[in-house]
């Protein structure tokens, strides 16, 4: 397996936190400086983020350069959305809105080689080392390299939920709070937080019925991570780049100017 995610994998079995950072900013040395900061992953944003292709593709490099699995977050399941971010090497691609199990199976389709049932087209570059390493050897090995994660973040993924997660050849379930949060048409805001607080500890334990893990966001802060540990969760985002940064200096001008 993919070094770099048998590494968070053997965190995950520990019982240890295994936490990154959303990035959407353009610059790659902002993935450089989550991986350096100790974070297990960065999540690459091209769904929300204002990134061309081979802005995603400096990312990717420069999160497993400094020791951090990159995981990309792509547009949607079709597979021309998907191929070119998979020929870059990333450790994981995340899929948004996999609210029935029919939009699970294209995901790992996309992912997959016809081989092995799926529709990925053959052209790996960044994939096999530009060609260093055999083609052939990577085609018979590519569904096991990289993570196929599923969003949950809507109360239609979650009726479905049960069918999502019994889906073969994915890795990992994650749910996302914001979304599902708004998609509870007519639940008082009051009443959300225990709702998706449920939600996360049955999506997690259905994800491990399954052989899968379990991914969620946190709150900056170790009680929080342990929060979502205690429901089931394996790993989980902190933070989110630009709002790091605007925070920070927003707080630091408040405290100046008061």
């Amino acid at each position: 397996m993919n070094p770099r995610l048998q590494r968070i994998t053997e965190k995950m079995r520990q019982g240890k936190p295994v936490v990154g950072v959303f990035v959407l900013l353009a610059d790659s040395s902002v993935s450089e400086i989550v991986g350096y900061s100790g974070c297990d992953f960065v999540w690459i944003d091209s769904e929300h983020g204002m990134l061309d292709r081979r802005e995603i593709y400096h990312h990717v490099l420069a999160a497993q350069a400094a020791g951090a699995c990159a995981f990309v977050r792509v547009p949607g399941v079709e597979y021309y959305q998907v191929k070119n971010t998979l020929d870059m090497g990333p450790d994981g691609i995340i899929f948004p809105f996999v609210n029935t199990a029919e939009i699970a199976r294209q995901a790992v389709e996309a992912c997959t080689y016809p081989s092995d049932g799926g529709r990925r087209g053959i052209g790996p570059l960044r994939a096999i080392r530009y060609g260093i390493n055999d083609e052939q050897e990577y085609l018979k090995t590519a569904k096991d390299e990289v993570w196929k994660i599923l969003q949950i973040e809507s109360m239609e993924a979650v009726n479905n939920i049960e069918q999502i997660a019994s889906v073969p050849g994915y890795q990992s379930l994650f749910i996302g709070p914001a979304d599902l949060g708004m998609s509870m048409v007519g639940v008082k805001p009051e009443d959300k937080p225990r709702l998706i607080a449920d939600i996360q500890r049955n999506v997690a334990s259905l994800a491990a019925q399954n052989g899968k893990y379990c991914g969620s966001c946190a709150g900056p802060s170790k009680r929080s991570c342990e929060e979502l540990m205690g429901r089931g969760v394996n790993w989980m985002t902190i933070a989110q780049d630009a709002r790091i940064l605007s925070g920070m200096l927003s707080q630091a001008v408040r405290d100046i100017n008061g």
